[in-house]
């Protein structure tokens, strides 16, 4: 299966040409350009260039991506952290470079980094949290919550897995 990771925000009108060819490929990123272009009423060549347009630019990336409970990672945790603010940057960068981390974003409220990681085993989301998390600067407190079922954005891509 197919993804498409998108930014519609930065396209321009709703009704482009960019945001519909998004959105057929967001429902079959298989789609060839002949396929995709009888149905956006526009040539193959013109959805091969607004495609290869999106793609340099970085608005629009097709990636492959899995269920990865069928791939040997079947353990899903949630781990909010508490941070020093003068090193929230550095945690960031520094949480990033682990594949096991899947998305990451600095919040408000309670917590001020909250991540989505995937492991093989309860023993890799404990090694990760008392010994990877443990390194990582500024980390004063975690919580972690495992995810018991994924009901919806559960594919991921294929990288680290």
């Amino acid at each position: 299966m197919s993804k498409i990771c998108y930014d519609l925000a930065e396209m321009s009108t709703p009704d482009s040409i960019d945001r519909q060819l998004v959105r057929l490929l967001g429902q079959d990123a298989r789609q060839n350009s002949e396929t995709l272009a009888k149905q956006l009423n526009v040539s193959a060549a013109t959805v091969r260039r607004t495609l290869r347009r999106l793609i340099r630019s970085g608005l629009l990336r097709i990636v492959g991506v899995v269920d990865p409970t069928q791939f040997g990672v079947p353990l899903a945790a949630v781990i909010a952290m508490d941070v020093a603010h003068d090193k929230l940057q550095l945690a960031v960068e520094m949480l990033t470079r682990h594949p096991e981390i899947r998305w990451l974003s600095t919040t408000t409220g309670r917590f001020d980094i909250m991540a989505v990681a995937e492991f093989r085993s309860s023993e890799g989301l404990s090694e990760f949290v008392t010994k990877t998390l443990t390194q990582v600067q500024g980390v004063k407190d975690s919580e972690t919550f495992i995810c018991l079922d994924v009901r919806k954005g559960r594919f991921v891509p294929l990288t680290g897995l």
